[in-house]
């Protein structure tokens, strides 16, 4: 079984990014297999090593091949030159892809057989081509650098969707031909690095709060009429059809609150398709209430004993800013989107709560509650970095000069000095950085706390009508009158 992927390089570096690509690539520390034991099965005759272990020890084997290159310490410079020839210099500059192997199944020398048969059948015949195979993880698995410019043609490689498929189709027939295993059913778009990351870590991500409230719609619902009431009430808008109003889009949308495009039902994940969601409410035999009243009862209870900090519209306050981010951030972690309209960047900030902690953290520190506040300390931490920055170049002056007295102690004494100044000048700019953010951030978070206010202001009045309807139709609005009837 093999896994295949593929994806472009760019940088305004041209030469030096391909190289490091394709250095990565040829890594000795990955391509050169040095363990005896994997290197034994490659020395067996009828069951017997030729080689005793203690000799294995010195023989390593390279798994790095070209194509249409002379070399691969001079594939960098021969892609350039394909591209000053065809005068296609811009743009993407390689695609770095690789082909990994099930545990196990393979060792270094099938693997790097079937990654040159691949790099042939596929691209050989108009492209560059350098193919690693990796031998230092639990599994082997092939690195594939590729021009981006045809050596034949001066065509670029575009890589779409058709041009992966044939990478993984191509990937698959080889692999039967070596009687390996294939996926025969491969999955479809798996979630972002991002995504998996922030899940990893018992964190929350944007897609997946969005298939919380979906879920909580779809246990609410039996038609999907119903569902999409109920996700509409969430303050999520729904798009069914193109901008004629008439055709029904293949894939309909779903957009949370206050985000500014909206989500494919089918790219959640699996079994968020319109087909699966509708087959999930035919499955329902009642409705489940998504939040049960004794739930409701208790956010009531908490919110009234839990006053929010006040926010003043007229005369936004750093400190308050923050703090009012902060009661949203922790309604929304604890009663999520369901109970109230929630904008979409405050949950992508509930996904890089480590650094909104830090931020968090600094304010509270140097106890900045104002604009004017922030920017003095900015300005002190530029002076700290000034300084320190022209300590550590005198000490490196005298480092150099200590070396050519051969002072060689005295030498590592001031190097020691000058590590201690570079662990405190990262720190220094990380807090710079954590400044900048924060500025950014406030910024952003006023217009959503507005945002968020104006939401509650309309919900409030929304109320208010319907209480006034209500109280309108209590009654006959006349006396009776004898014989009406």
């Amino acid at each position: 079984m093999a896994v295949t992927s593929l994806w472009p390089i760019k940088s305004n570096q041209k030469l030096t990014t391909i190289k490091r690509v394709i250095d990565y690539a040829r890594n000795p520390e990955k391509t050169v297999e040095r363990d005896p034991e994997a290197l034994a099965p490659l020395h067996a005759i009828n069951g017997v090593v030729e080689y005793a272990a203690d000799e294995m020890k010195t023989e390593t084997r390279a798994y790095v091949s070209c194509f249409n290159c002379t070399s691969e310490e001079t594939a960098a410079t021969e892609f350039m030159q394909v591209k000053e020839f065809w005068r296609k210099t811009d743009g993407r500059l390689c695609f770095h892809g690789y082909q990994s192997f099930k545990a196990d199944e393979v060792d270094a020398e099938t693997a790097h057989a079937i990654g040159k048969e691949l790099a042939k059948r596929l691209w050989a015949d108009r492209f560059q081509v350098v193919v690693a195979t990796h031998c230092n993880t639990g599994h082997y698995h092939n690195h594939f650098v590729l021009n981006s410019v045809s050596f034949a043609d001066g065509y670029h490689f575009v890589n779409s969707k058709a041009d992966y498929e044939a990478m993984r189709e191509m990937s698959d027939a080889i692999c039967r031909e070596y009687g390996l295993s294939v996926i025969e059913n491969p999955a479809g778009r798996g979630k972002s690095y991002a995504e998996f990351k922030a899940e990893k870590e018992g964190r929350t991500s944007v897609r997946s709060s969005i298939r919380k409230d979906i879920d909580r719609a779809i246990e609410a619902s039996l038609t999907m009429d119903e569902f999409y009431e109920e996700l509409e009430a969430a303050g999520y808008e729904i798009k069914y059809y193109r901008e004629d109003g008439m055709t029904p889009l293949k894939y309909p949308g779903v957009k949370p609150p206050g985000a500014k495009g909206y989500f494919r039902f089918h790219k959640l994940g699996e079994g968020y398709s319109i087909d699966e969601i509708m087959q999930r409410i035919l499955k329902h035999t009642r409705r489940q209430v998504p939040f049960p009243k004794s739930e409701q009862e208790e956010v009531d209870t908490h919110r009234r004993s839990h006053e929010p900090p006040k926010y003043d519209r007229s005369k936004p306050h750093l400190h308050r800013v923050y703090l009012r981010y902060c009661y949203e951030l922790h309604i929304l972690e604890a009663h999520p989107a369901s109970v109230q309209r929630v904008s979409v960047f405050l949950r992508e900030d509930i996904a890089k709560l480590d650094r909104l902690d830090a931020e968090t953290r600094l304010l509270a520190k140097y106890h900045i509650v104002s604009y004017e506040d922030m920017a003095a300390h900015k300005a002190e931490l530029g002076q700290k970095i000034d300084g320190l920055e022209a300590r550590r170049a005198d000490l490196r002056n005298d480092m150099r000069r200590y070396k050519r007295g051969h002072a060689l102690t005295t030498a590592e004494a001031v190097k020691g000095q000058i590590s201690d100044i570079t662990k405190e000048l990262r720190q220094l700019r990380k807090e710079v950085s954590l400044c900048d953010d924060i500025l950014l951030r406030s910024a952003r978070t006023k217009e959503e706390l507005e945002w968020l206010l104006d939401q509650q202001e309309i919900d409030e009045r929304k109320e208010a009508n319907n209480d006034e309807l209500l109280r309108r139709r209590g009654g006959a609005g006349r006396e009776d009158e004898f014989g009406r009837y």
